[in-house]
């Protein structure tokens, strides 16, 4: 009798699926790869392709499908990594990056899979629309991201109503402790150099200006329907607590670990069970001290603006989203500063004024809205 779960990976050549084939190469007994996709990192989809014997293979991009080697069929573009995202399953873990996400993550829970989810982007933008589709399905959305593994495996749903409040805690970042007049100077180079997690450009220079928390506290509001006043940050820069669950009777569940992203990635596709993954033990005793700080909103005044999107329409945490995105591109390619990034999402989300979304087509047109204004923004005012 097979008992195997059947997987389905988006975005297998990144820091998502890196995690996900190491979990899935110790747990082969327990998991079928049966589909993969990856946007142009042709040489590492087919050594995956080879060394699993996926037999659904997707490449989003089709510029490299020429230097394909893998033993099984490939398809190529947009519309084919939506049709694998329909493809029957127990999981879809999407690991896709940015808002190309959304619509092979809506594809998986509508044709009834689960989600494992580690796109922010798909809840942030989306998560109202998302949540809605899961519980018309009956599938889960699960989450990959640590700070909110930690809450789901915390919560518990039959206590949702004594739930004081939650806390994400944050690493921090690579400038934490500079001081923020040196803030104007940071590099490219320095900004990508995360303290804890190995992680790509992007999403590092998310930590170092803490949009990342702004992003994960609009998360955790959708996926736990949680009010942001009830959403505390704590910047805890060992990163051994990654999630607290507050309840009114003043007990704490609190989520320890190592950091590493196998852990929660085994959650989402276990849960409710519970593996062994044979990982370095965490030993209280070891561990000579935890610190914790209020985040400093001078230094980083995104964080706050996770909040503030929560309390303004549907689609304040859509602009968000695409024009940190667009301020972070031009930031690697040196074309603003660092403090700049705040400046243009502030000033991006007080311009745009569009119609709530009530689809992912209308979120679609009010993120390339977004990025639109931002690009625009950036060129008449921030260019150095």
């Amino acid at each position: 009798m097979n008992n195997k779960k059947n997987i389905i990976l988006l975005g297998a050549t990144g820091s998502i699926g890196e995690s996900s084939l190491r979990l899935l190469r110790k747990n082969k007994e327990k998991f079928n790869l049966v589909g993969v996709s990856a946007h142009n990192n042709v040489e590492l989809l087919s050594k995956i392709v080879n060394e699993f014997d996926v037999p659904n293979v997707v490449l989003s991009d089709p510029k490299n499908a020429k230097s394909y080697y893998g033993k099984n069929e490939l398809y190529v573009g947009h519309s084919s990594l939506i049709e694998l995202a329909k493809i029957k399953c127990d999981v879809v873990i999407s690991g896709l990056i940015g808002i190309s996400g959304l619509y092979p993550a809506f594809a998986a829970i509508s044709a009834g899979n689960n989600l494992a989810i580690a796109n922010k982007e798909t809840l942030v933008s989306a998560g109202k629309i998302f949540m809605k589709k899961s519980l018309e399905k009956k599938v889960k959305i699960l989450p990959v991201d640590s700070e909110h593994s930690a809450i789901f495996q915390c919560l518990e749903k039959n206590n949702i109503t004594n739930l004081d409040f939650i806390t994400l805690t944050a690493s921090g970042g690579p400038f934490l402790n500079m001081p923020i007049e040196k803030f104007k100077n940071i590099k490219p180079k320095d900004a990508i150099k995360h303290p804890v997690w190995k992680m790509g450009q992007k999403i590092s220079v998310d930590s170092a200006t803490m949009f990342n928390k702004a992003l994960e506290i609009i998360e955790a509001s959708v996926l736990f329907n949680i009010e942001s006043d009830k959403i505390e940050v704590a910047v805890h820069p060992e990163h051994i607590i990654h999630g607290l669950v507050h309840y009114k009777d003043g007990s704490i569940l609190a989520n320890l670990g190592f950091p590493d992203m196998i852990t929660p990635l085994s959650v989402a596709l276990n849960w409710p069970a519970r593996i062994d993954l044979n990982l370095k033990k965490l030993s209280l005793n070891k561990i000579s001290n935890l610190s914790f700080f209020e985040p400093d909103f001078k230094k980083f005044p995104g964080l706050k603006l996770g909040w503030e999107v929560l309390q303004n329409p549907d689609y304040s945490p859509i602009i968000l989203n695409a024009s940190n995105e667009i301020a972070v591109d031009a930031f690697l390619k040196n074309k603003v500063k660092f403090t700049d990034i705040y400046n243009i999402v502030y000033e991006t989300l007080n311009f745009c004024n569009p119609s709530v979304p009530q689809n992912i087509d209308d979120i679609i047109e009010i993120d390339k809205l977004s990025r639109m204004n931002a690009l625009n923004l950036i060129k008449r005012k921030f260019y150095k």
